[in-house]
């Protein structure tokens, strides 16, 4: 059933020893994809004043994003059950890495050691999947509909308020008011809404972020696991068409021209794991 698996760098990085933030397990009836939390370089505050060149070079190697997107993936490899309940496995292993390694969160240098995730297991014509944040899952049926696809959390229920801050993102106290604020904070909220966004951090608040469900898969589905470098493909007609009629070096060559035709919209670190019913 497993039919692809594979992660693309972020153009940029190429060839630079950037750190490989995203990561995936598979086998052939189950699936996680970990988006490690992006680091801040070492001694740049300010990352108005820092050029692509010093960015690279000041990025913490090893990178806590990578190590913990790797023991998600890692501690869900090892683990059986419900899987909200591996995802709760993934987020006390990442407890024990940030104890040993965070010994007080500045949520900048020292930020918790971080990721989002999702993950599927599929069981004759069932299909459970489990979230947080914006990795995701998506269901095509064999002609291309769009059966099923979970929701961006942080785009939809936190991005709005995140966007009002009025202090950019270069600055380090916009950094530490999303990271402090919207990140795993059960008490932010608005209208009785929390406006917060999960992440797997080791905290215990980001339990209650985990989203799972379930749904029937019909013969020929296509399913999806993804991280959000690839969420601008999704919707598009000529990536379909490549999920439908995939070949391998077809679909890396048009993920390819896609990145060098735009890198912010394409251009990024992204992962993906297809399975074909």
């Amino acid at each position: 059933m497993l039919v692809y698996m594979n992660t693309f760098e972020n153009i940029k990085t190429l060839n630079s020893n950037f750190p490989i933030e995203d990561q995936f397990y598979a086998s052939e009836n189950e699936a996680i994809v970990a988006d490690g939390i992006t680091r801040d370089p070492i001694g740049i505050s300010d990352l108005s004043t820092c050029t692509q060149k010093e960015f690279l070079a000041k990025y913490p190697r090893p990178s806590g994003a990578e190590l913990a997107a790797k023991e998600i993936c890692n501690t869900f490899s090892k683990s059986s059950g419900l899987l909200k309940d591996r995802l709760i496995q993934c987020n006390h292993a990442i407890k024990t890495l940030n104890d040993k390694y965070i010994l007080e969160c500045d949520y900048l240098e020292n930020d918790y050691f971080g990721a989002v995730a999702s993950c599927v297991s599929i069981k004759n014509d069932i299909l459970d999947y489990a979230y947080i944040c914006d990795c995701g899952v998506m269901v095509f049926d064999s002609l291309g509909n769009i059966k099923f696809q979970t929701e961006d959390d942080k785009e939809h229920y936190s991005d709005p308020f995140i966007n009002r801050i009025g202090i950019s993102w270069n600055l380090p106290e916009a950094r530490v008011i999303v990271r402090r604020d919207y990140r795993n904070n059960l008490d932010n909220t608005y209208e009785g809404k929390c406006v917060s966004y999960g992440a797997i951090t080791g905290e215990s608040a980001a339990i209650s972020f985990i989203k799972s469900g379930q749904i029937k898969l019909s013969t020929g589905d296509i399913v999806l696991v993804y991280s959000d470098g690839f969420s601008k493909f999704l919707h598009e007609q000529d990536f379909i068409s490549q999920i439908i009629n995939f070949e391998k070096s077809k679909f890396e060559n048009y993920i390819e021209m896609k990145a060098q035709s735009n890198y912010e919209k394409y251009g990024k670190e992204k992962t993906l794991v297809l399975f074909k019913k």
